[in-house]
């Protein structure tokens, strides 16, 4: 699970990289904040983007455990589904042995998901992790309650999606909204929080 940590860890520090490339270009050398606020835009789309690998990664890594029989299996794992010829090549693997087939065909299953909206990262989450109000501890273990928690990860996911996905436009003046170095910082920062927190309740 280590290593998961460190890849989190590592795609947020590209964030923060970015931040200090915004922050000398216009506190040193006096550009114009709008004219490179596309580097505001940028660490929130990286920050989810680390986080939703977190979610993959931790997933992956633990139903292999599972599979390994080092992990307690949950009913979700239990429950998980694949077809006879993915089972078939698990089944008889030797090289590459079976737990690397089989790490295979999760990615093979969830390559198509994104875990950001809060029932995504608590489904998937269910497959390693026994604990039924997944959002309400993580929430008690952030000093919040899991409405306030929610709801902050759903509005920093759906600017990223408008950043995304619409350009970061206003659909009804056409114009590119506003973004401010202190809300992306806040943003960035609860994300960081958010994934260390859940890494620390499930590795």
């Amino acid at each position: 699970m280590l290593r998961v940590k460190q890849l989190f860890d590592n795609g947020i520090n590209r964030v923060r990289n970015i931040d200090s490339i915004f922050l000398h270009l216009t506190d040193q050398l006096g550009f114009n904040h709008t004219d490179v606020s596309d580097l505001l835009r940028s660490e929130i789309v990286y920050s989810i983007s680390s986080f939703d690998k977190l979610i993959h990664d931790l997933v992956k890594v633990g139903m292999t455990e599972a599979f390994k029989g080092i992990r307690t299996p949950t009913n979700a794992y239990k429950n998980f589904s694949i077809s006879l010829n993915q089972f078939d090549a698990i089944n008889n693997a030797s090289i590459p042995p079976a737990e690397f087939v089989f790490e295979q065909t999760i990615n093979s299953s969830h390559k198509h998901l994104s875990f950001q909206d809060p029932d995504k990262v608590s489904e998937a989450l269910s497959l390693i992790w026994h604990e039924n109000h997944k959002w309400q501890k993580i929430a008690t273990e952030m000093g919040t309650n899991q409405n306030d928690l929610k709801t902050e990860l759903k509005n920093i996911v759906i600017r990223r999606n408008q950043i995304v996905h619409e350009g970061d436009i206003d659909l009804y003046t056409g114009n590119v909204q506003s973004i401010s170095h202190s809300d992306t910082q806040q943003s960035v920062d609860f994300i960081d929080q958010l994934g260390n927190k859940i890494y620390d309740l499930v590795k």
